[in-house]
């Protein structure tokens, strides 16, 4: 090879550690030399004099832009440099790190780290993924970590509810079987006292279930209340109004945050739907959880076949190999909030209906059969079917097609399960009245 007309010759490299207000860069040359170093601000201003800069020094040659951050602190930067036809490549962190840690005398500050993604970009050029602008995805992503966030904090105090309410109303699920409900909220929020419903009229409570119901439930519903709240004992708690405060408050966040989940929802389906995608169609996934399944994958085009994507997910093992010894390893890398939908979506593929009598996915519930038949623990036998969930995942995206399962194959996987759940049963009942007959006759050693 002639190295004096190397690929690597003919490019400048910028080297750019992202902060909040200002970014700090360094221009390096392919012998590693550090041509300058500059901090700008994080606006137009600030990237103009970044390429005013990088014009005097790139000399014929082509500037390649290393950052370690595009879609939070870079965002703006990357954007930008993408608008002007430039080329940018996604430094990993990690590889920055490691850059940083080979250095005799271990320091950091941000014109350091500038000259290590300089580095980096100079040795990883080939490899390091670029930056493209996949607003769709990015989008849809902090959509689905908003949601979450709801989530979560509608979780966290419907908790407090339930602690307010055992005061309250001791045995609270029994006037309502979900205390979630529209009835059961306005409930809790006008009446957040047994008291407060022993001194209201009773054509009143009637009528509020009524119209909180839309009429489902009325007057046999209210006797039932009454006749619960009767029972309880004297309820004179000390600072009754404060605690009641509290729990017409917590009604308010749960029904605010439903509302927004609501309404974040609907913006989910609507980019899910822009971008085509066919994920629903699987049986355990709707659009909301392939929306998020695919926040966190992107655009599929990314791999170039579902081995790549299991490896990201985590999913696909770990070679561990030296000599004659030969080992493969869990993955504990890769991205783990994917890894964990994955799993998520395989422990509902071996899932049964609420009759207990179908498999929400046969051909996956006979598979998980057949790997602990091979010895596999029952933990393995869900990762291969994580695994194979990848592929149809990859096979979905990239073709754009629907999940149509073959027919012939899951009825026989269906008719399979079914058998082996009346075995069971027989097995079940055999267990029984062979306890039975034992208790009888008076032999209690077997069942100690």
């Amino acid at each position: 090879m002639n190295y004096n007309s190397h690929p690597k010759m003919k490019n400048l490299y910028i080297g750019i550690d992202c902060h909040k207000y200002k970014h700090v860069a360094t221009l390096k040359n392919c012998f590693n030399e550090d041509l300058t170093t500059i901090t700008f601000n994080n606006d137009k201003n600030g990237y103009d004099y970044l390429l005013k800069t990088v014009d005097k020094y790139k000399d014929n040659l082509i500037p390649i832009y290393g950052l370690e951050d595009t879609k939070h602190l870079g965002y703006g930067l990357a954007s930008y440099l993408l608008s002007k036809d430039k080329i940018v490549k996604c430094v990993s962190s990690t590889l920055t790190y490691l850059e940083r840690k080979r250095q005799p005398t271990i320091f950091k500050n941000d014109e350091y780290d500038s000259k290590c993604i300089a580095k980096v970009l100079l040795d990883y050029l080939d490899t390091l993924p670029y930056a493209k602008s996949d607003e769709i995805y990015w989008t849809l992503k902090q959509l689905v970590k908003m949601r979450k966030s709801i989530v979560d904090n509608n979780t966290e105090i419907k908790n407090k509810l339930h602690a307010q309410l055992m005061h309250h109303y001791p045995n609270y699920n029994k006037i309502f079987n979900k205390i979630y409900c529209n009835t059961a909220l306005n409930l809790w929020e006008t009446y957040p006292s047994p008291n407060m419903i022993l001194e209201e009229d009773f054509e009143t409570l009637v009528s509020n279930l009524k119209s909180w119901s839309n009429g489902v439930v009325g007057k046999v519903k209210a006797n039932e209340i009454l006749e619960i709240i009767n029972n309880y004992p004297s309820n004179n708690i000390i600072y009754q109004e404060e605690r009641n405060s509290i729990i017409k408050l917590l009604v308010k966040q749960i029904k605010d945050n439903t509302k927004r989940l609501e309404e974040i929802e609907k913006e989910i389906i609507e980019i899910y739907d822009k971008l085509g995608c066919k994920l629903h169609t699987y049986p355990c996934l709707t659009k909301i959880s392939g929306a998020c399944l695919l926040s966190e994958i992107g655009n599929i085009n990314r791999f170039s076949n579902s081995g790549k994507l299991a490896r990201y997910a985590g999913i696909a093992p770990i070679e561990k190999s030296s000599g004659n010894s030969e080992k493969h390893l869990k993955n504990e890398y890769g991205n783990r909030e994917l890894n964990g939908m994955f799993y998520s979506l395989a422990c509902r593929s071996i899932s049964v209906g609420r009759n207990k009598n179908t498999a929400t996915n046969p051909i996956f519930k006979e598979y998980y059969y057949k790997k602990i038949n091979e010895g596999k623990t029952k933990h393995q036998a869900i990762v291969c079917i994580m695994r194979r969930t990848c592929n149809i995942v990859y096979g979905i995206l990239k073709n754009g097609t629907e999940y149509i399962p073959p027919k012939q194959l899951v009825e026989q996987c269906q008719n399979s399960f079914r058998e082996r759940k009346k075995l069971e049963e027989e097995k079940l009942k055999k267990k029984k009245e062979r306890k039975k007959r034992d208790i009888a006759n008076g032999d209690f050693n077997s069942w100690n």
